[in-house]
């Protein structure tokens, strides 16, 4: 059975008025962001577990959004150890913690995005693979399971499909954002149809090619499809439309779907 939840909002300035609007819309849980400092202090004060049990709430934690665990060791080294920090915090409520699948750097040409990764992929493949183990061992210690989710915003970077064939083959798990996939001329849909992925957890917004992150309804997304494909991946479904506007709309919507 799916869980439905929100992310935590850039509007608001602590933890409690995210799990507030999260238990008024009748959801289960609530996506913490690293990249918010109200996230990191309140964790790092061991306030959230109480809050959590106040508002019968679950949590899930998105790590830092650049994290690039493709990068070198001395770069990595330093987000693991960020990454211990706030998954020990995290021991006993976090269910989940999700990582981006980022492109890395960008050498422009003639206005072309060309990707030193792809570039020199089979050595970068090896650290992505050394590192995202790294990363998944420090979260199952603290009992947190890992998903790795696919980005917008790198259209020519054909090599992050060909991370997923790689990572899934090394047994890890994935995060299937919709909107981004939309955004990128469905690349991880189009993978689907010769390759099957697990997916834990979705990001639901709706898109129309040019913009994500837009409440239910109002791009042109087959939000019924992927719905569907949710319910068949028994996942968690972030409702990741970015202010309380927007989710109070998009909650009904996708429960009427």
């Amino acid at each position: 059975m799916i869980k439905l939840g929100l992310p935590i909002l850039y509007e608001y300035d602590n933890l409690e008025d995210n799990f507030k609007l999260a238990k008024k819309l009748g959801l289960d849980f609530v996506e913490m962001n690293l990249n918010f400092g109200y996230c990191r202090k309140e964790m790092e004060e061991g306030k959230v577990k109480e809050l959590l049990e106040k508002y019968n709430l679950e949590a899930t934690l998105h790590f830092y959004d650049e994290a690039d665990m493709g990068s070198y060791d001395e770069v990595v080294d330093a987000y693991l150890v960020l990454l211990n920090k706030y998954a020990s915090l995290g021991h006993g409520y976090i269910k989940m913690m999700n990582f981006h699948n980022i492109p890395g750097p960008v050498v422009t040409i003639s206005g072309v995005k060309n990707y030193i990764y792809a570039k020199e992929y089979d050595e970068y493949l090896k650290r992505i693979i050394k590192n995202f183990k790294k990363a998944e061992a420090i979260v199952n210690k603290f009992d947190i399971k890992m998903v790795i989710e696919n980005v917008d915003g790198a259209k020519n970077a054909d090599f992050l499909m060909e991370n997923f064939i790689h990572l899934k083959d090394e047994g890890f798990k994935f995060t299937y954002d919709i909107g981004h996939d939309n955004m990128q001329n469905d690349s991880v849909l189009k993978l689907l149809e010769k390759t099957e992925l697990k997916f834990d957890e979705f990001h639901f917004h709706d898109g129309n090619r040019k913009a994500c992150h837009l409440a239910l309804g109002e791009g042109t997304i087959n939000l019924k499809y992927f719905k569907d494909l949710a319910i068949k991946n028994d996942a968690y479904v972030l409702l990741e439309v970015k202010s309380s506007e927007d989710l109070i709309k998009s909650v009904p919507f996708f429960k009427a779907l």
